[in-house]
């Protein structure tokens, strides 16, 4: 990561990266073969909000997780995804909907015994879900904005996830180790020379490298949000969104 070498175009980076969740399940009704891959790889991603929404509804954990592996497999094995209509809407407020149709017709307990119990077919970690939870929880708290919260950190989770790849792809795996704080906390005083000092470079060299991981995470970021929406220009309203789920 040299501070001379000026950043990849991020319009060429993008290209190839994930397909919107709406194009997911288009390709998932007409490719059978692929069908159960695609859609596992989408479940397992956003499995967190919906597992926090059912948390703040009153489940215990237990019965969350059941419920919220019994909801994917319905998306999974059922017939949801084959009547969803992206003009209706985002796909997050699609999925909450589908949540509460799957728990408004008596699906809960029920399909959960009848797919043997607490038996996981889609991967996932139930702990990681309930520290998550655990750190969003407020007694006060909506179910449904918690989910939205949910939502927000699994998008920046996605993001910062991607921007990890590229740079352990790139060679600077090791740098963004170090660096990676800095997109979420400013830092303070004697920061930069601390990270100059273990990358064994210069404080501007490391000043330089945060602006540029930043700005690339927030190319990733608004990439996630636009995979969620049908049209390009609601892309920004989702950011806003965002911003104030996380601020909720």
């Amino acid at each position: 990561m040299s501070a001379r070498t000026p950043p990849a175009d991020g319009a060429s980076r993008a290209a190839g990266f994930a397909s919107t969740q709406w194009s997911v399940i288009k390709e998932a009704r007409t490719d059978s073969a692929g069908r159960r891959a695609a859609l596992e790889t989408l479940c397992a991603a956003y499995w967190a909000p919906v597992y926090a929404y059912l948390r703040r509804r009153g489940h215990h954990p237990a019965d969350a997780e059941d419920l919220t592996q019994g909801f994917f497999l319905e998306l999974l094995e059922g017939d949801f995804l084959d009547r969803s209509d992206p003009a209706k809407g985002r796909f997050r407020g699609y999925l909450i909907g589908a949540l509460r149709y799957f728990l408004g017709t008596h699906f809960e307990q029920e399909r959960a015994v009848k797919r043997g119990g607490r038996v996981q077919s889609i991967e996932w970690s139930a702990p990681e879900a309930e520290r998550e939870f655990a750190a969003l929880d407020r007694p006060d708290s909506d179910p449904s904005a918690v989910y939205e919260k949910s939502w927000a950190l699994t998008l920046l989770a996605r993001a910062l996830h991607r921007l990890g790849e590229e740079q352990t792809a790139a060679g600077r795996g090791r740098a963004f180790a170090v660096l990676r704080p800095f997109l979420s906390m400013t830092p303070t005083r004697g920061d930069y020379d601390r990270a100059a000092g273990e990358l064994r470079t210069t404080r501007a060299n490391v000043a330089v490298w945060v602006h540029r991981l930043a700005s690339r995470y927030a190319e990733l970021v608004k990439l996630e949000v636009a995979a969620t929406v049908l049209d390009p220009a609601e892309v920004k309203h989702e950011l806003l969104h965002l911003m104030q789920a996380l601020r909720s």
